[in-house]
């Protein structure tokens, strides 16, 4: 198994779809600090600052597990139909140590990506822009450590339907189903029957979709972020090592029968 996951990661290292994401994430973040300093002259622009910059990512959690599921369809959409995962198993690599291999390759893959945008967002939006508004570095760097759980259960998600699924385009739906469409339906539907009992809705505001949103409020005027208390980040964190525990387990359990 180590021998298929430095295989993996050479692979993915040296992937041409990885490297232009890379490249084109870092582009565009310095782009739109550099236009935000650009159109700051301008009377009446009050979206030139950092607050501003830096509430694009802190209004949105979501979007790291976006990103973390893109990285995972990035580099095994195409085993199905490269037959990369035949030629592994008649290695006699086991299905469950491929997908525990695949979880911990694209993992360090997310993270790389993460370790060269980052900085070049922070340092151009500390440089460019003027420090103010409500929204400030540390909401964004205590992101992080708050989100990366969470992003990591949706990036297992997205290996486990990937490797049970044929179609990308089945595993995408599906994946955005989990995520985002049942969490809302199910926060919708406590919110409808709270007067009955608050049990649903109880549950629904456990799942990320739905606390990333309902536990937030950043704007122009103030910045109130889940994390920003001992009990918001320890929610963040229990969600994501839930999803992790619960996805994984699903993946183990779906790969072993095709094993047997």
């Amino acid at each position: 198994m180590l021998n298929y996951i430095k295989s993996e990661l050479y692979r993915a290292f040296h992937s041409k779809e990885i490297h232009e994401t890379a490249i084109v994430l870092t582009v565009l973040v310095f782009l739109m600090n550099l236009i935000l300093r650009l159109f700051s002259s301008m009377d009446h622009f009050r979206y030139g600052i950092t607050s501003f910059s830096y509430s694009m990512l802190v209004a949105g959690p979501m979007i790291y597990c976006y990103g973390a599921g893109d990285v995972a369809v990035m580099l095994y959409e195409a085993d199905n139909r490269n037959g990369t995962r035949g030629n592994s198993i008649a290695c006699g690599i086991s299905r469950i140590e491929i997908f525990a291999g695949k979880c911990i390759v694209s993992l360090l893959t997310s993270l790389g990506i993460l370790l060269i945008v980052m900085p070049v967002y922070i340092a151009s939006a500390v440089l460019l822009l003027p420090k103010e508004g409500p929204v400030e570095i540390k909401d964004l760097l205590l992101e992080i450590p708050a989100v990366s759980l969470v992003a990591a259960a949706a990036l297992i998600l997205a290996i486990v339907l990937l490797e049970v699924y044929d179609k990308v385009l089945v595993s995408i739906l599906i994946w955005l189903g989990l995520l985002v469409f049942i969490p809302k339906a199910l926060l919708l539907a406590g919110m409808y029957l709270s007067d009955q009992s608050a049990i649903l809705l109880n549950i629904a505001r456990w799942l990320p979709a739905n606390f990333f949103s309902v536990e937030m409020q950043v704007t122009m005027s103030e910045c109130i972020t889940i994390w920003s208390t001992p009990e918001g980040m320890a929610k963040c964190v229990i969600s994501g090592v839930l999803g992790i525990l619960i996805f994984s387990i699903a993946g183990v359990l779906s790969l072993r029968k095709r094993d047997i």
